[in-house]
């Protein structure tokens, strides 16, 4: 499951422009995020290691289409097992700080097992 901060159009455009078939959420009014304690505002947007994170997407040949939500919201990435065990927790200390795939697809390894 994706949870994103927008509004409901905003998942319904995110689903078919990326052709999300797993469940996806919005809470616009950030209550998981702040429950999760996920890091916002402008200090963790602007970071030196947040530039050095959009110059490596940017080689990388991303770019960020218009902000969606609330742009001043940085994320994060939960494995929970349908016990409600958190196996994995990442949280994003600026912008562009992202969970190694492999580590999640470790922790759902395991909550498989």
């Amino acid at each position: 499951m994706v949870v994103g901060n927008g509004k409901p159009h905003h998942a319904k455009a995110f689903r078919e422009d990326e052709k999300i078939t797993f469940t996806l959420w919005v809470d616009p009014e950030m209550e998981a995020y702040r429950a999760a304690g996920l890091k916002r505002g402008m200090g963790s947007v602007f970071t030196r290691r947040s530039m050095g994170h959009m110059a490596r997407a940017m080689r990388g040949g991303f770019r960020q289409s218009r902000t969606k939500g609330d742009a001043w919201q940085n994320g994060g990435a939960f494995v929970i097992s349908s016990e409600g065990k958190t196996l994995f927790t990442q949280i994003s200390r600026e912008s562009g700080d992202h969970a190694e795939v492999a580590d999640i697809l470790a922790a759902l390894d395991s909550a498989a097992a």
